[in-house]
């Protein structure tokens, strides 16, 4: 994918309108990776936190991700801060120092990390719903939250080729492969466009012709003017796994905060679960790799505010 161009024209007029990116822009999940075989992430016992438990710390709700999307309901307040026990506190603190000491790099890794800038270029369009399911089932339930009910039509509408479906908000996959998750869990009920550079966008469109798709390889048509030019106001972006496969993560990011969208659902393979831990990555498609805490406090250093993890 890429947004390297994009992230800096859109750096550019953001800087024209007012300056950088209000506020901070909300994460439900910086991790919901089912298959990062670490602690309580299991292959095929899929489990990801949705609630807190009385006494305040973070528990995880065992979620069977087979069961029909019907089938899933909201637990808890998915904007509720995720809360950090004393040793998360210790360990964060740890890294944060580390940091600043120059001992982690700017991606808030160990300068020790080797991170593989040969990587190869990475084509999903074969892929369905065998990984990533839950970071999609995730984003569904933030875009029912988030998102009222077209009963009352007070919301979007529907545009272009979802006008005749009458789906509601606005929902981004950057990076969103096959398209299957998109389309299987999210385009049903609300307006969607996904990102994707070639040969996955040529594929999309043949496959989705009904769907709306933007080709994130050409600048001009990954800025805002041109896919949404009729300003929809902006619900939930989907950014499940791609991070790891870009060289400098921060155009990434950069790109992700110009959009403005009310929460960002963003997931990144678990680097305690794989071998070497310093890198460089055994899957030839990937840069670097991040923990959860390292993951958590980069992306908080760019602007973001992780509210679940």
């Amino acid at each position: 994918m890429n947004l390297s161009n994009t992230a800096k024209s859109r750096k550019v007029i953001n800087a024209a309108e007012n300056g950088t990116p209000h506020g901070k822009a909300l994460i439900l999940a910086t991790f919901l990776l089912g298959y990062a075989v670490n602690g309580i992430f299991g292959v095929r016992d899929v489990r990801f936190p949705l609630q807190q438990e009385k006494g305040g710390k973070e528990t995880t709700t065992t979620t069977n991700i087979d069961k029909n999307r019907e089938q899933f309901a909201t637990v808890g307040d998915l904007f509720a801060l995720t809360h950090y026990d004393k040793d998360e506190q210790e360990l964060m603190e740890e890294i944060r120092k580390e940091q600043e000491s120059g001992e982690r790099d700017n991606y808030y890794l160990p300068k020790s990390y080797t991170a593989r800038l040969d990587n190869k270029h990475f084509n999903d369009i074969g892929g369905k719903d065998k990984y990533q399911k839950e970071v999609y089932i995730a984003a569904m339930l933030l875009a029912r939250k988030l998102v009222p009910s077209n009963d009352n039509g007070n919301n979007n509408a529907g545009h272009g080729k979802h006008q005749q479906r009458n789906r509601r908000g606005l929902v981004l996959d950057i990076g969103a492969g096959s398209g299957y998750k998109l389309v299987k869990f999210l385009s049903p009920e609300f307006e969607t466009v996904g990102f994707e550079t070639e040969p996955a966008i040529s594929f999309l469109r043949k496959k989705y012709p009904n769907e709306e798709w933007v080709d994130s390889g050409k600048s001009e048509e990954s800025l805002p003017e041109s896919w949404n030019s009729n300003s929809r106001k902006p619900d939930v972006c989907i950014c499940s796994d791609v991070i790891e496969h870009i060289h400098n993560p921060n155009d990434l990011a950069q790109f992700l905060l110009s959009l403005k969208y009310k929460a960002y659902v963003i997931s990144t393979p678990k680097r305690e679960a794989r071998k070497p831990f310093l890198g460089p990555p055994v899957n030839t498609h990937h840069v670097r790799e991040w923990t959860l805490h390292e993951f958590k406090m980069y992306l908080e250093s760019l602007g973001f505010r992780v509210v679940k993890s």
